[in-house]
């Protein structure tokens, strides 16, 4: 089973209505290409927490729902991830085979700080008590690239092809981000080239920008 976004919006409603106090967090992944208006559905409902109590809380209210009482809460990825990614931002993950599944993180995703992307968002959207700030087209871009699953690599492709992107923006937050872990940028380096090796997407002169932070020519 998918969520659309009738149903995302259903289901982050019956959340905020049972908060005791305003929660913030950023929408990324398959939620935010959905209200791009890039994707029709999502299996991942990805949500990055700033507060461990608000998880709790959170996780708690999600399990209260009729779809989701006999759902399993693990956490670990649901998905393979170069071991890389996985060293910071554990999930929360809330769901089974056939319902949607909340993947909740905490501070960092892909072991990627969270809150410098949160400080960048321009968008907003509220549901009562839940604010969710939706993540900036560049570094969905940033997280997809890393992450580097077919879907993802969908999604890029998407993304550029029908929104603004302002890639120089998109570089600064990369050579930001590859002074605190350039394994990290080496896996977007690699996953952008692959992209690029099937549909010429991606401009060149971002990858050869990139690839000179490893003393590299493209």
């Amino acid at each position: 089973m998918l969520a659309d976004k009738s149903l995302l919006e259903k289901l982050l409603e019956y959340i905020g209505k049972r908060l005791n106090h305003e929660v913030e967090g950023l929408l990324i992944g398959g939620n935010a290409m959905v209200f791009y208006g890039l994707r029709e559905q999502t299996k991942d409902m990805d949500i990055v927490f700033f507060n461990k109590t608000d998880i709790a809380a959170i996780t708690q209210i999600i399990k209260s729902h009729p779809l989701f009482r006999k759902s399993q809460i693990t956490k670990e990825y649901p998905y393979k991830l170069d071991e890389e990614l996985t060293k910071m931002g554990e999930p929360t993950v809330i769901g089974d085979n056939n319902l949607p599944r909340f993947d909740l993180f905490y501070n960092s995703v892909f072991s990627v700080e969270a809150s410098d992307i949160l400080e960048k968002t321009k968008r907003s959207l509220r549901f009562d008590l839940l604010k969710l700030k939706l993540i900036e087209p560049e570094d969905l871009i940033f997280l997809k690239g890393v992450s580097g699953r077919p879907v993802d690599k969908e999604d890029i492709i998407k993304l550029i092809k029908n929104l603004e992107i302002n890639w120089e923006s998109f570089l600064n937050f990369v050579k930001k981000k590859h002074k605190e872990n350039n394994k990290i940028v080496w896996l977007l380096l690699g996953n952008l080239y692959d992209i690029n090796q099937e549909e010429e997407i991606v401009p060149i002169s971002v990858l050869e920008k990139i690839a000179r932070l490893f003393d590299m020519k493209l």
